[in-house]
């Protein structure tokens, strides 16, 4: 998962054009993987199929065909986010 998560940012900072909406909803979802890991370590517990892995999958939808990068690394964060519960 961190893995896949450096390579997200990575693909970022590497100025690949992508309009800045699409930006901002990338970084947003990247803070709230952040912050959904921070509170499975503390062990609250997230809800399978919840709000953030609805946001993961429309973004991977919606960058499949504009940015597929992003959402082959997006894919990857979201079953990892699935494997771990999340």
């Amino acid at each position: 998962l961190n893995e896949a998560l450096g390579a997200l940012r990575q693909e970022l900072e590497s100025g690949e054009q992508i309009g800045p909406d699409d930006r901002e909803a990338l970084v947003r979802a990247m803070q709230e993987i952040h912050e959904a890991l921070g509170e499975a370590d503390a062990g609250a517990e997230p809800a399978p199929g919840g709000p953030l892995s609805r946001r993961i999958s429309a973004l991977i939808e919606d960058f499949e065909t504009s940015h597929p990068k992003f959402a082959e690394i997006l894919s990857s964060v979201s079953e990892s986010l699935a494997n771990l519960g999340i």
